[in-house]
C-alpha cells in the first residue's frame, strides 16, 4: 500500500508540473509576439492599414484600399498642403481616425524609429579550419529608408477660401492668392485677374484675363476680344481658345489717375450712360411739347409760379392716391360683367394719362425757369429754347454728379452728395409741374389773371399862351 500511494502522488505532481510549463511556453511565446514598445505596436496598425513613406520631419500614409494619403509632420495632419481638423480626420477616415490622430502625437524622431526597418541579421560565418587565424565579419549596413522633402508645416500652403462659382458683368473679378474657386470664373465686358485657384476654367468675353505666377487653373481658357496674359510660374491643365478681336486704342484715353476712364472700367460708367439716355429722350419731349403746345405750356409754369405750394400739395396727393383710386375703380368694374372688358382698357390708359401730365408739368417748369434766367435785353428766348434750358438747370445737379461718380475715389462721397441734390430737385419739380397741369386741366384754362397791360401817357393839348396868335 505505501508503495502505489507514493506512485499516484508523484503522478499527480508529474501531470501539474507538465501543465504548467505548457502554460509557461504559451505565455512565454504570447509575450514575445506582442512588442514591449506601446508605440511600435501602434506602427504595426498602421503598416497593416496604409503604405508608410518616411518623410524628412513625419511620415506620409497612403490607404491602401482607396486613395487616403495625408502627412503627419510636427504634430499637423496635412492632406494636399492643407491641415485638417479633429472633426475633418474623423469624418474622413471613419474607424482609422484614433489610429491618424494617435500617430500625429508622437514626435519625427519617435516616428522615424518606429517605421524605419530593423537591421537585416548579419549573415553566418563560414567555418574555417583550426588552424586558420579567426577573421571576423562585418554585416553590410542596411540601406537608410528614403526619405521626402515634403513642404514643412510652416511652409505649408494656408488655409484657402473657397467659393462657388464666379460669374461678373461689366465688373472686374480678382481671384486672390488665398481664395479657391471651385467652379468656373466668367466675366462679360470686365478683365480677369487669377492668382489663385480654380477649378473649372475660365471665360472672359469683352476684357483681358491675367493669371499670375501664383495662378493654378484647371479648365480651359476662353478669351474672346482681349489679352491673355500668363506669368511665369503659373499653372494650368487644359486647353486655350483665344480670339483677339478688337482692341481699345490705348493711346485715345485718358491716362492721368482717373482708372474709371479705362474701358476695363465699363460697369462705372453704365449710370452715367443712363442719365444721358434719360436726358436726350426728355429733351426731345420737351422740344416737341414747347413747339406744338407753347401757350398751354407757359398757362401751367405761371400756375406753378403764382402757388407753388398748392401746386406741389395736389401733385403728391396724386401721387399717392393714384394706385389705391385705380385699383378701386378696376374691381368695381371687375364685378360687373358689362364693364370687365374696360378694365383692360382704363389701366393703361390713366397709367399713360398719369405721364403725360407729369412730361407736361415738368416741360412747363423748365420753360418757365429758362424764361426767368434767360432774360436777353435785345428780345426774349423762344419757347423750345426756354424748355430746354430750363431743362438742363434742372437737371445739371444729377448730370455732374454722374460724371464725378466715374472719376477718382476721392470724388465719392461729394458725389453721391451731390446725387441726392438732384434726385430732391428733380422730384420736386416733377411733382409741382404734376399738381400745375391737373390744376389747369392741362393748360386748357388759366388760374392766374393776366397781367394788365400799361396804360398809354395821356397826351395834353398844349397851353394857350405857346399858340400862334390869330392876329
Amino acid at each position: 500500500m505505501p508503495a502505489s500511494v507514493s506512485t499516484g502522488t508523484f503522478g499527480r505532481v508529474a501531470r501539474v508540473a507538465l501543465v504548467l510549463a505548457a502554460l509557461s511556453a504559451v505565455i512565454s511565446v504570447r509575450a514575445a509576439e506582442q512588442p514591449a514598445d506601446p508605440e511600435v505596436a501602434l506602427a504595426r496598425a498602421a503598416q497593416s492599414r496604409y503604405d508608410v513613406v518616411l518623410l524628412r520631419d513625419g511620415i506620409a500614409l497612403a490607404g491602401k484600399g482607396a486613395d487616403r494619403r495625408v502627412e503627419i509632420a510636427r504634430g499637423v495632419i496635412l492632406s494636399d498642403g492643407t491641415p485638417l481638423s479633429g472633426d475633418e480626420v474623423r469624418r474622413r477616415f471613419g474607424a482609422d481616425a484614433d489610429l491618424v490622430l494617435r500617430l500625429s502625437y508622437l514626435d519625427g524622431a519617435t516616428l522615424h524609429r518606429i517605421f524605419r526597418p530593423a537591421a537585416a541579421p548579419a549573415p553566418p560565418t563560414a567555418p574555417v579550419a583550426p588552424t586558420a587565424a579567426p577573421r571576423t565579419t562585418v554585416a553590410p549596413a542596411p540601406p537608410p529608408a528614403p526619405v521626402f522633402d515634403r513642404p514643412q508645416p510652416s511652409e505649408a500652403v494656408p488655409p484657402v477660401r473657397r467659393s462657388g462659382a464666379r460669374i461678373g458683368v461689366a465688373k472686374r473679378i480678382v481671384v486672390a492668392a488665398d481664395e479657391e474657386v471651385r467652379d468656373a470664373v466668367v466675366s462679360i465686358g470686365a478683365p480677369v485677374r487669377i492668382e489663385g485657384r480654380v477649378r473649372d476654367g475660365v471665360v472672359v468675353v469683352g476684357g483681358d484675363l491675367e493669371l499670375a505666377s501664383t495662378a493654378d487653373v484647371r479648365g480651359d481658357l476662353t478669351v474672346i476680344g482681349g489679352a491673355l496674359t500668363i506669368a511665369d510660374g503659373a499653372k494650368h491643365a487644359g486647353a486655350i481658345h483665344h480670339t483677339v478681336g478688337l482692341t481699345w486704342p490705348q493711346w485715345s484715353w485718358p491716362s492721368f489717375g482717373w482708372a474709371r476712364f479705362e474701358p476695363q472700367g465699363a460697369g462705372r460708367w453704365l449710370p452715367l450712360a443712363g442719365t444721358t439716355a434719360r436726358l436726350l429722350v426728355l429733351a426731345v419731349l420737351l422740344a416737341v411739347l414747347a413747339a406744338l403746345a407753347g401757350p398751354r405750356l407757359q398757362r401751367i409754369g405761371a400756375a406753378a409760379a403764382a402757388a407753388p405750394v398748392r401746386s406741389g400739395v395736389t401733385g403728391l396727393a396724386i401721387q399717392l392716391l393714384f394706385v389705391p383710386i385705380l385699383l378701386l375703380v378696376a374691381i368695381a368694374l371687375a364685378v360687373t360683367i358689362i364693364g370687365l372688358p374696360f378694365v383692360a382698357i382704363l389701366v393703361p390708359l390713366a397709367v399713360l394719362t398719369l405721364l403725360g401730365a407729369m412730361v407736361v408739368g415738368f416741360a412747363s417748369l423748365a420753360v418757365r425757369l429758362g424764361h426767368a434766367v434767360w432774360r436777353s435785353p435785345d428780345a426774349a428766348p423762344g419757347t423750345v429754347t426756354a424748355a430746354l434750358v430750363g431743362m438742363a438747370i434742372l437737371l445739371l445737379p444729377t448730370l455732374v454728379a454722374r460724371l464725378a461718380g466715374v472719376g477718382p475715389d476721392g470724388l465719392r462721397w461729394p458725389a453721391l452728395t451731390l446725387l441726392a441734390l438732384g434726385t430732391a430737385v428733380e422730384y420736386v419739380a416733377w411733382t409741382i409741374g404734376l399738381g400745375a397741369a391737373v390744376r389747369t386741366g392741362f393748360g386748357r384754362w388759366s388760374v392766374v389773371p393776366p397781367p394788365i397791360p400799361p396804360s398809354p401817357p395821356i397826351a395834353l393839348d398844349p397851353p394857350m399862351a405857346d399858340a400862334p396868335s390869330a392876329i
